[in-house]
């Protein structure tokens, strides 16, 4: 398919003033299969030409010879379309796909580049929250949608193990805790720091306290530093239990704590170019010219802030991995941060700050059944709404839902390991179908939906095309006559497969999941209406009577299944063969 897309470009490219890797990308599909397979808008070449839209397409057909696999060149107002010799079509692409699987769809755009992207990131000593689903979602899903352009991926957790609130959380275990530090879970930290940060509104000494028990721990004292690293291995436990149900890994855990001992190198540097100066007893980056408030890097008390490490991170990575691009999937409240951390970088003198990008990404709440407010809730007030519990909901309703269907179920199926697999994909999917810039509200019953919008909908799409495929029993024929996909539905299929490729391409530059998400709703819906033909027109079903049209459909079954699963996997999701 992209062949013949190369040969249409190399013909115009001969015509026109433009590459023909340019020309290729211009080509569109015209929205009415009757004005032909492909689209070139002449707009783009009428001032270089010095003609008007409608006259370079006109010159175009007229002159333009066929290559090999195109059927006819018109022009159509500013348009040239051009249509193509469509069973070839069918057989260079379904083929493809039959012969070699999910692999088809990945591309080398990327290849001998490097991509760094930090995601998930939370602070230790915390429960996951709601609100931490978004970044790690986000985050695995361009991993895997830019692995699939062909980059070399490093993913890192940049952990939050260091500064003022495990000075407090210290502070905190040492005045309240009635257990060991080795028998302290996640749920005691936390406890202890709520309990503090309550008490610490009526008595401010306790912060106080706080700071000075976090410049211990920078001071490098036995029983702080004792403290804060089992703080650590609790949390970092707990965190990959989640990270596991979800299905998301890491490359490298390299927290803040890990550019401590770069910081001090760093301020230094930055002072003897005149990026750092005193102010109050304090260390900042004075960005006034730039109309940006201050960069605070040391406190008056001589602790380090995260944006210290962040600029330490920054450098380290790129001695360490020459990224093409350096992405940071956090939310966006963060933009001002990430915007003064390019701006010292560029101060810097370094070139390849342009190459960090903040990949931000709206909020994620639930809805409470009761006051139909949606809330993400605060660490500090203690009324976080656990990330666990929403997985573990997920998992129950999604078993609540096979069961009111159990009779439906194959008689092998694991229940639980379904019901897992339906219930944390409704959850990713219902936040990466939505543009990652804008708010997420979770809808339990909407998110579950079988026929909707949905994950489940996706997953039930491709177990049911696996299904089809068992039912025919029959093997898939790459070689299988094309010729004999006549009907409409057929070809609207075809070329919306065809454009896959084109949508990892999209999504990467985007740096957008929801288009792979939307995508896939667009093809299953697409196939849901090919196949209800059959229900009324008994010729027109997937498995016919005829041996020679059931090869060419079944083709289009497995290719629409390789995309439906490649692009779930894309999303970090599971690809059920029977639901």
């Amino acid at each position: 398919m992209i062949e013949i897309k190369k040969q249409i470009a190399d013909s115009l490219a001969e015509h026109l003033p433009a590459e023909s890797e340019n020309i290729e990308n211009l080509l569109q599909i015209p929205p009415e299969p009757e004005m032909g397979d492909y689209a070139l808008p002449c707009f783009v070449f009428a001032k270089k030409l010095k003609k008007s839209p409608a006259k370079i397409a006109e010159k175009l057909a007229e002159n333009l010879s066929k290559p090999d696999g195109i059927n006819e060149f018109h022009a159509e107002g500013p348009y040239l379309n051009i249509s193509v010799d469509r069973p070839r079509m069918y057989s260079k692409l379904l083929g493809s796909i039959v012969k070699t699987g999910k692999e088809v769809f990945s591309n080398d755009s990327g290849k001998g580049k490097t991509v760094v992207i930090d995601y998930s990131s939370p602070n230790i000593a915390k429960h996951l929250a709601v609100h931490h689903l978004r970044s790690a979602i986000i985050g695995r899903s361009l991993y895997n949608i830019f692995q699939a352009c062909g980059y070399h991926c490093i993913g890192i957790n940049h952990l939050g193990d260091w500064g003022t609130s495990f000075g407090k959380l210290i502070a905190a275990f040492e005045r309240y805790s009635d257990v060991s530090p080795q028998d302290a879970d996640v749920s005691d930290l936390q406890n202890l720091y709520v309990r503090f940060s309550k008490e610490s509104e009526e008595n401010p000494e306790l912060e106080d306290l706080g700071r000075r028990k976090f410049k211990e721990l920078e001071n490098g004292d036995p029983e702080a530093t004792k403290l804060w690293k089992q703080f650590k291995k609790i949390s970092i436990e707990e965190f990959k239990k989640i990270y596991e149900l979800l299905g998301i890994e890491f490359d490298a855990y390299t927290p803040e704590s890990f550019y401590l001992s770069l910081a001090e190198d760093l301020l230094n540097r930055l002072r003897a170019k005149d990026i750092a100066m005193e102010s109050e007893n304090a260390v900042i980056a004075d960005l006034e010219e730039q109309d940006m408030p201050p960069l605070m890097l040391q406190k008056n008390d001589g602790t380090t802030l995260y944006a210290t490490r962040d600029l330490c991170a920054a450098e380290y990575r790129w001695i360490n991995y020459r990224f093409e691009h350096c992405i940071y999937v956090v939310g966006g409240e963060q933009k001002l941060h990430f915007r003064q951390l390019k701006t010292v970088l560029k101060k810097m003198g370094y070139d390849w700050s342009d190459r960090i990008e903040h990949i931000d990404f709206g909020l994620l709440k639930l809805r409470d059944p009761k006051t139909g407010k949606a809330s993400v809730g605060s660490t500090r007030k203690g009324d976080m709404i656990l990330l666990e519990d929403v997985l573990k909901n997920g998992i129950e309703r999604a078993k609540e839902k096979l069961n009111e269907n159990i009779e439906k179920l194959s008689d092998d199926a694991d229940l639980d390991k379904l019901a897992a697999r339906i219930g944390i994909g409704a959850v990713m999917f219902s936040d990466l179908a939505v543009k990652r810039n804008k708010d997420v509200v979770f809808d339990w019953d909407r998110m579950l939906d079988f026929h909707g919008d949905t994950g489940p909908y996706v997953q039930y799409a491709h177990a049911r095309l696996c299904s089809i495929l068992r039912k025919a029993g029959v093997d898939v024929r790459p070689n299988a006559d094309c010729a004999l996909l006549k009907l409409p539905e057929e070809w609207k299929l075809v070329r919306l497969i065809e454009i896959y490729p084109s949508r990892i391409m999209q999504a990467a530059e985007k740096r957008e999941p929801s288009i792979i998400a939307n995508y896939l709703l667009n093809l299953c819906k697409l196939f849901s209406s090919y196949y209800s033909l059959g229900m009324k027109e008994p010729e027109k079903r997937v498995i016919c009577e005829d041996q020679h049209v059931l090869g060419a459909r079944l083709m289009l079954v497995e290719a629409t299944k390789n995309v439906i699963a490649h692009g779930l996997e894309l999303l970090g999701m599971n690809a059920p063969e029977r639901m």
